[in-house]
């Protein structure tokens, strides 16, 4: 469902972007200034073009990599777009509010308008809060491990994926070692998801360390997952305790992943049944890939 709200807020702007010239003319002006080390400004007349200098900033720095929002500071004041969002916001319900939410995310604003931002972090629903989420990460990024703490439930793995373009933006630079020792769920779920982007193989330690200590099944899933994307063996002990504490299903959709990820026939047999394999045995022998030793620490 968030997906799908997702996509059709970029196929709306993607329409507008076709429709309307002052958009694109917009996003031009902001990337030539950028370019050339100045300072992007203008005075907007009215509401719509306060709404299409929101839409263009966005569509810039949501697709570019260490535009500081500073760089608009003046032009949000000019055009008091900090107090328009504000009202958006108030004003709207879903979809919509969420949309003005993430808006919100690419302009400098006053410290009362971030307060009243993390009012929508606990809204009931759920494309909202994730939104506010994502707006308060990038308005202040030096806070961003005492906003998830702060967080009363758990992150979905649509809001993990959005921290992590943050960081891929050069957002939200965080090291992944405290996250994955943190005792916070969320925080160890971002850490996870730093580590499986990221590639960080030297994270197996630590990976291992959760393993052995949580007592969050889905959260120990997760690790697993993890090591499977590094490549790393799965023989040890507490890693295949926690494979009989799956469910059937579980246990066939994690052997299909690491027949995707290219473990060996050999490998699988350690982990699993003959008829769990043989479910996935057609898939294994079809990818003409390097696969992974099953001998070493099995």
């Amino acid at each position: 469902m968030l997906f799908c709200l997702v996509s059709l807020v970029r196929e709306r702007r993607r329409q507008r972007m076709a429709t309307d010239p002052r958009l694109e003319s917009y996003v031009a002006s902001i990337i030539r200034a950028e370019l050339d080390g100045e300072k992007f400004f203008v005075v907007a007349g009215s509401a719509a073009e306060r709404e299409l200098l929101l839409e263009a900033i966005y569509l810039v720095v949501s697709h570019t990599y260490g535009i500081p929002l500073s760089s608009f500071r003046e032009l949000v004041r000019a055009n008091r777009l900090g107090e328009f969002l504000m009202r958006r916001i108030a004003w709207s319900r879903g979809a919509d509010r969420a949309r003005w939410l993430l808006l919100s995310s690419v302009i400098p604003l006053r410290e009362e308008h971030i307060a009243r931002l993390k009012g929508y972090l606990h809204s009931g629903d759920s494309i909202v809060r994730s939104s506010a989420l994502l707006a308060l990460l990038s308005l202040q990024p030096s806070r961003a491990l005492q906003t998830i703490v702060s967080l009363n439930y758990h992150l979905s793995p649509f809001d993990v994926v959005r921290i992590i373009t943050l960081l891929r933006r050069g957002v939200m630079p965080i090291a992944y070692e405290p996250l994955l020792k943190s005792a916070n769920r969320n925080v160890q779920m971002v850490g996870l998801a730093i580590v499986r982007s990221f590639g960080i193989d030297i994270a197996e330690k630590h990976l291992h360390a959760i393993i052995s200590t949580t007592d969050d099944a889905a959260l120990a899933r997760e690790v697993i997952y993890t090591l499977s994307s590094l490549g790393r063996p799965l023989g040890r002990e507490k890693v295949k305790t926690r494979l009989c504490g799956m469910t059937q299903a579980e246990r066939r959709d994690l052997c299909r992943y690491l027949s995707v990820e290219g473990y060996s026939m050999a490998a699988l047999r350690t982990l699993f049944t003959e008829q769990e394999i043989g479910l996935n045995e057609s898939l294994i022998k079809s990818y003409k890939r390097d696969l992974i030793c099953p001998q070493a620490n099995f």
